[in-house]
């Protein structure tokens, strides 16, 4: 029998925080951008892989109508909390 192990859906919404806390905090502590750029990079292959169920059953525009929203979406979340973290991090 095979039973197919769903993932649970807190876990992976915990695992996309911590990305996005480790970008804030890679603006914090005054990174360089291209360490926001891997960790953005690594999101977008999470997102990717914990999300193929359902990209596999889209086909054609919705596929990439879908995928390209939230691309933008992870991007501009990611761009964002690189942001928030440099301006905090100039004034603490």
């Amino acid at each position: 029998m095979n039973v197919r192990r769903r993932e649970d859906a807190f876990a992976i919404a915990a695992c996309e925080l911590g990305l996005a806390i480790a970008i804030f905090g890679v603006g914090l502590f005054d990174g360089p951008f291209w360490m926001a750029g891997l960790a953005t990079c690594a999101m977008l292959a999470y997102w990717t892989w914990t999300r193929r169920a359902i990209l596999n059953r889209l086909r054609g525009a919705a596929w990439a109508s879908q995928t390209s929203l939230a691309i933008a979406v992870i991007i501009a979340i990611m761009g964002g909390s690189y942001w928030v973290g440099l301006g905090v991090g100039g004034h603490l």
